[in-house]
């Protein structure tokens, strides 16, 4: 769980409303039309555009990076430091829900006499290194996947803008990275709407626009010199070209959640906003949430329809949802305790201390480290990152980039 007296609140609790909005989305489409005659309309098409949880992640993962990294010098250790800490934190809850989701496809073909293809080996080795979509593998193992390959592409461009910058300019390196990220914004902005074409599958490219409208936001939040002027104008650009083309919900979303999250700093909210405590679970939760509930949430329908049969009432549409969101939230539960928390606890190590050092500490625990262990845990990917929300901090921010 999050202190709440130094991390951004709020934008743990916006994870967990869009692991939320995503799931409601998945699951309904398994009840329908049945759900759609028990639920009033305005609640069906509320989730039915529950799918825009995914720019809303892309917001903030671009936001939660930018943050993280603030005043950084990249060198290339803190580059390859950065990289082994994202993919610790990632890939073994990743993994672990590949292989979850497998073994519920071999139960699925087994009780319910169903014969769905099993990956071979070197496709789920494939899915393990995010390659999927690049190489047309068909077909994956998760609809949500496609997202963890473009979010593992945006940190590593990212860090890479950065460091490249750093090598320029320490003192303007920011500045110099959004010389590299708008022009791509731009571009990217131009794919997504359909305006320009490129023929390479599973890229980061169409979506990075997303990631930037995060970056750029949490600049102008710490007051780094020109980046509200620069938040606002992207901002105006990407309502502009929506408006002489055709408005898309996704991007919709990206904008309205980056703004909102500058207005609720503005209001002194970012520690206030959504952060009650079901909120602030499911922001907890929302990584292994997003990983499990396609399968053990779906499944979990399927089978309660099979045992049901052709008499499908209304009524039991709405138990069913409820019974496949509760069975997901319980499985998410039990993979964030069992992956995600030693893999957090383990990154955070990494950080102070070289990976061979961190692995031994880790795993031959003495009682200094389990003290360590014990202390608040920074940069949480489930967490948002250590977001301070310390006016003190981000009112000297300016001053402090200024000066180093």
């Amino acid at each position: 769980m999050i202190e709440q007296k130094n991390r951004f609140g709020t934008i743990h609790g916006l994870r967990g409303i869009a692991a939320l909005g995503v799931v409601i989305y998945h699951l309904s489409g398994n009840l329908n039309p049945e759900l759609e005659t028990l639920l009033p309309g305005l609640i069906n098409i509320t989730f039915s555009y529950g799918y825009l949880g995914v720019p809303i992640f892309f917001v903030i993962s671009g936001f939660v990076i930018s943050y993280s990294t603030k005043s950084t010098n990249v060198t290339t250790k803190y580059a390859k430091s950065f990289i082994v800490r994202r993919s610790i934190r990632l890939d073994l809850t990743y993994w672990a829900s590949i292989f979850f989701a497998i073994s519920l496809l071999l139960m699925k073909n087994k009780i319910l006499n169903t014969s769905e293809e099993i990956p071979p080996a070197t496709d789920i080795l494939i899915h393990m290194f995010y390659l999927q979509d690049i190489l047309n593998v068909d077909p994956v193992i998760s609809v949500v996947y496609w997202t963890l390959c473009l979010e593992v592409q945006f940190y590593l461009f990212y860090i890479f803008s950065l460091w490249l910058s750093c090598r320029i300019s320490y003192e303007n390196h920011l500045l110099i990275s959004l010389c590299i990220a708008i022009p791509l914004g731009i571009f990217s902005v131009f794919l997504d709407l359909g305006l320009a074409e490129i023929n390479i599958n599973g890229l980061f490219i169409s979506n990075w626009h997303y990631f930037l409208m995060g970056i750029l936001v949490c600049l102008a939040i710490r007051e780094v010199r020109y980046t509200k002027f620069i938040f606002f104008s992207w901002i105006f650009f990407e309502i502009a070209v929506q408006v002489f083309s055709d408005f898309k919900a996704y991007s919709i979303a990206g904008v309205l959640c980056s703004s909102g999250l500058f207005a609720i700093w503005k209001l002194r909210g970012l520690n206030h906003f959504f952060t009650g405590r079901t909120l602030t679970y499911f922001g907890t939760i929302s990584y292994t949430l997003y990983l499990v509930h396609p399968d053990i949430g779906w499944k979990t329908i399927s089978f309660g329809k099979k045992i049901i049969g052709d008499n499908l009432l209304p009524w039991h549409s709405g138990v069913l949802l409820l019974t496949g969101i509760a069975t997901s939230i319980a499985i998410a539960h039990i993979f964030h305790l069992a992956f995600e928390k030693p893999s957090q606890k383990l990154a955070t190590r990494i950080k102070s201390e070289s990976l061979t050092s961190a692995l031994k500490s880790y795993f031959f625990p003495n009682k200094s480290n389990r003290k360590s262990e014990d202390s608040p845990q920074p940069e949480q990917y489930t967490s948002s990152a250590s977001c301070s929300d310390k006016p003190d901090i981000l009112d000297n921010n300016r001053s402090n980039t200024s000066k180093k």
